[in-house]
């Protein structure tokens, strides 16, 4: 397999490459020159034959050749290869590669204090009471257990496949028995639900569903595992007894979590804009990954007015954006740039940026980078931490792929703050750590069925009592 070779005579070198029409199969003279595009196509696994009159690559998992003069049309390669497996060499074979990559992988080589010899000897004698593929995906999860370490684990196709028979479609609102009916509770903003020409209304009566009556008690769910297609069929009305009843058609989703979380994330911001007078910002970011980190610019660009800022990364499982987002947290103003036109607000430097105090929300869900996080926020004394300890679960991973094309997570790097009075710089490791807050607050289960975010609560009383002492309000030099 390789990316390029050579013309049977020497003089041409063919390539893959890509330009503004896409992937493709290229040609440019030895020294240089004539550059041509000659077929559209990726190219995957490109292997010539020894002549260099035909090339073979593989497109969407098939099997392809193609003649290297002429017209270049391209041919499918049929074959079939027989394979027989030793179900229990391989089951073998994949606790032995799960053990050996840990052992040479993990970051502490010392395995966490771990006699890894003796956790071999204990685990594989096991391996006779095996019988498909997840005994021993649980086998290999338990001996790689003895390590007390976070991000592992062992995984990969099932001996019998499942096929998912079912898409529950979702319609956008929430319903309630009522009398007789099912009755409309909630409708979620920005929902497939809430459209202008749907004129669906809280109160109003769902009497039908693709054609099927529907009354209090029913299980209708059964009409939204299977629908002809992505669009579902109501008969509403704003009476139980179906007087003056309409037809209604919307374009169902698969998902309801973003609706739910944009919503939820609207209430808490409506909550802290009412509790702070409008002074102080709201964000949350769901993931330390890319989208998550955008939409965080954005949202500092749009609050950069704000006198300081609320950052909520509860439920958070991580990623690898921390550099990213405490480079933003901790960017001071220093000048203006403006025309005798432009808004005072439109020339500060740097323009992403909240000069006043700060706030991180942490929970016990606060995993993996959205510990890396806080605890980067306290170290440079960026402002107050408030919630409850993070999951202790702090370690750069990495996967390696097993025989049966299953794979083995192998945490390869460890995650410690720095300290320059310590070898290496280094200080606190943070796996097994888990980050305290400055301000300790838990909401309990009869808060979560009440509505109650005491957590959010506290975090705007401790950014409202850091506002009011100045001490957290950049003020230059």
């Amino acid at each position: 397999m390789q990316d390029f070779f050579l013309s049977a005579d020497g003089r041409t070198v063919y390539f893959r490459s890509s330009d503004d029409q896409g992937p493709a199969l290229f040609s440019v003279a030895i020294d240089g020159q004539g550059r041509q595009r000659l077929v559209a196509g990726a190219f995957q696994g490109m292997t010539p034959t020894a002549d260099r009159r035909k090339v073979f690559y593989t497109e969407d998992r098939e099997l392809f050749g193609m003649e290297m003069s002429g017209q270049r049309k391209k041919t499918r390669v049929t074959f079939s290869v027989g394979v027989r497996v030793d179900q229990r060499q391989e089951w073998a074979q994949i606790l032995d590669e799960a053990w050996r990559v840990m052992k040479y992988r993990f970051y502490d080589e010392k395995m966490h204090g771990t006699d890894w010899d003796a956790v071999r000897a204990k685990y594989e004698p096991l391996l006779k009471y095996v019988g498909s593929n997840e005994d021993v995906y649980d086998l290999a999860n338990e001996m790689i257990g003895e390590l007390n370490a976070s991000h592992t684990g062992v995984s990969g196709p099932q001996s019998e496949p499942q096929s998912s028979e079912y898409q529950t479609r979702f319609l956008g609102f929430e319903l309630m028995p009522d009398g007789p009916r099912y009755k409309i509770t909630h409708v979620y903003p920005d929902g497939p639900a809430d459209q202008e020409w749907l004129e669906l209304k809280v109160g109003e009566y769902v009497l039908a569903i693709d054609g099927v009556q529907v009354r209090a008690g029913d299980n209708y769910w059964p009409l939204l595992n299977s629908p002809l297609n992505e669009y579902v069929d109501l008969t509403i009305a704003a009476s139980a007894d179906g007087a003056n009843s309409r037809e209604a058609r919307i374009r169902s989703i698969p998902s309801l979590n973003t609706l739910k979380y944009d919503a939820w994330v609207a209430q808490n911001r409506a909550f802290v804009d009412k509790a702070t007078n409008n002074e102080i910002a709201y964000v949350h970011i769901q993931a330390m990954n890319q989208s998550s980190l955008v939409k965080f610019q954005n949202e500092v660009n749009q609050f950069s007015n704000k006198k300081g800022i609320i950052v909520d990364i509860r439920y958070n499982g991580g990623g690898n954006t921390d550099q990213q987002i405490i480079d933003i947290l901790e960017r001071r103003p220093y000048e203006y740039w403006n025309s005798r036109w432009g808004a005072p607000e439109w020339g500060r430097r740097p323009r992403q940026a909240i000069a006043g105090p700060k706030v991180m929300m942490v929970n016990w869900r606060s995993a993996s980078d959205s510990e890396v996080t806080p605890m980067a926020f306290r170290q440079l004394g960026l402002g107050h931490i408030v919630g409850n300890p993070t999951s202790a679960a702090v370690i750069a991973t990495g996967s390696y792929r097993l025989i049966n094309g299953g794979s083995v997570r192998t945490p390869g790097s460890l995650v410690v703050t720095y300290d320059p009075e310590r070898p290496n710089n280094y200080g606190i490791n943070l796996e097994n750590y888990g980050v305290a807050p400055d301000v300790w607050v838990e909401n309990t289960p009869e808060d979560e069925l009440a509505g109650i975010d005491r957590e959010l609560q506290a975090a705007v009383d401790e950014v409202m009592k850091m506002l009011k002492e100045g001490v957290y309000q950049y003020r230059g030099r």
